[in-house]
């Protein structure tokens, strides 16, 4: 049994590369960015933004190799079983304003538990924001983090560094099964030299100016979008932008020539997004007028798409004539084993639709996906092995096993191709009747 959270231990350990291959194989395309960025000389705390309940931290703990300790809001342990398997998971907690002023008083040996995880050289990874929310924007970070690394500095007698590393996680969709992450590291920010250079200011001071300092560069990671009166017709426009490929093929060029380097994946599609996004907020500080015309345009199209269940990706990029009869066939093309994973895959996505009837918090829709499909993946596929070798011949039923295996995230994935299509279908017919959207 191990004495601290952050000791070596096998079973974890293995577990963790089935996890891992789960984590991943959850998104269409997952894609880790700046991990040169991480420190090696030094203690480090990780400091991400917080957008998709538990698979933020799931996500995270994927996208490196090696140990990590994370923090969750300290109402969750309360039952000892939970208490247990959380310390198992290496997750710790953290006590807010909301769990009493009592409550609170245990942070002090939060901040020590929390100082020891770092000073062992392992990760230790906080939500700043405190709470998730699905937005391209940022809440108030808490103090919490600067306590942390703070306390860190007075335990660094050898000259040890401490640093805050700013992580983004951007997700295609936050409500989507199967859809896109890209985990994005960012400059450190090197701690023990910010309060050496400003030791001459009271620590609150200091405090202050490390969170504005995290903040920016958290959205710096991020397509972020000022979270105001303007943020879903911002939002709306530079989806609209950066899904028409002649804006984006145009904008990505005249990034990557002012960056001087290559995007690739989805570094691409988050740059033409800022780019768009940036383009909305400059018109709006140079143009408030000409920007509120525009927001309300892009507002009353957005609510006049959503009524009629049509996706933003139809309208920026119009599939036509040839292209949808392309898409038709393939939909067609894929029934036989659509219907076949359907069947299979019942094992899962039936206990998925049951259990996300009770789901009220729509952030933790695909936290319940991922945890029924992780803990049936090993049970399914001995009920799977089960059936098809009693009643085929071997050769039929390895056949049907391997077709079993990738059945759910067909499913997903056939889902999400089969509603854009309808999406395209429905805008083909009702394009005439929508508000403008000559942007």
């Amino acid at each position: 049994m191990r004495e601290k959270i952050q000791d070596h231990d096998w079973l974890y350990t293995f577990l963790k590369y089935f996890v891992d291959w789960s984590v991943r194989s959850s998104y269409r395309r997952y894609q880790v960015e700046g991990t040169e960025n991480i420190p090696t000389d030094g203690s480090v705390i990780w400091a991400a933004n917080h957008t998709n309940a538990l698979m933020d931290p799931m996500v995270m703990l994927s996208s490196t190799r090696g140990r990590k300790v994370f923090v969750a809001r300290a109402d969750i342990f309360k039952k000892e079983w939970a208490r247990k398997a959380l310390s198992f998971l290496r997750v710790m907690p953290i006590y807010r304003i909301r769990d009493g002023i009592d409550a609170v008083k245990h942070n002090d040996e939060a901040i020590a538990k929390a100082t020891g995880v770092i000073m062992d050289g392992v990760p230790f990874v906080i939500f700043p924001e405190a709470t998730h929310r699905p937005k391209h924007s940022l809440l108030k970070l808490s103090k919490g983090i600067f306590h942390i690394a703070e306390s860190a500095i007075e335990q660094s007698k050898d000259g040890r560094q401490v640093y805050i590393l700013p992580i983004g996680v951007e997700y295609g969709d936050y409500f989507r099964f199967r859809n896109d992450v890209l985990i994005r590291f960012g400059k450190p920010l090197n701690i023990t030299e910010f309060i050496s250079k400003h030791k001459d200011e009271t620590l609150p001071v200091a405090m202050q100016q490390l969170r504005e300092i995290l903040t920016r560069s958290l959205a710096d990671q991020i397509a972020y979008v000022p979270d105001d009166e303007d943020y879903d017709a911002i939002w709306e426009y530079a989806k609209l932008k950066a899904g028409n490929p002649q804006y984006f093929k145009k904008a990505l060029k005249e990034i990557e020539s002012r960056d001087g380097k290559k995007l690739r994946g989805l570094l691409k599609i988050q740059a033409v997004d800022k780019y768009a996004i940036a383009q909305a907020l400059e018109l709006k500080e140079k143009d408030p007028d000409a920007a509120r015309e525009l927001f309300g345009k892009v507002d009353q199209l957005r609510l006049w798409r959503i009524q009629n269940g049509i996706s933003v990706y139809a309208i920026a990029n119009e599939c036509k004539g040839f292209c949808l009869l392309m898409k038709i066939l393939i939909a067609l093309l894929g029934v036989p084993y659509y219907c076949f994973s359907a069947i299979v895959g019942s094992i899962k996505w039936i206990p998925i639709a049951l259990i996300l009837r009770g789901v009220k918090d729509d952030a933790f829709y695909n936290t319940a996906r991922y945890g029924v499909r992780l803990g049936l993946a090993i049970p399914a596929v001995i009920v799977w092995s089960l059936i098809y070798f009693l009643l085929f011949n071997w050769k039929i039923a390895a056949v049907l096993l391997v077709l079993s295996l990738p059945s759910l995230r067909f499913l997903y994935d056939y889902g999400t191709y089969f509603r854009r299509l309808c999406s395209d279908i429905r805008w083909k017919l009702r394009k005439k009747h929508a508000p403008e959207s000559d942007f």
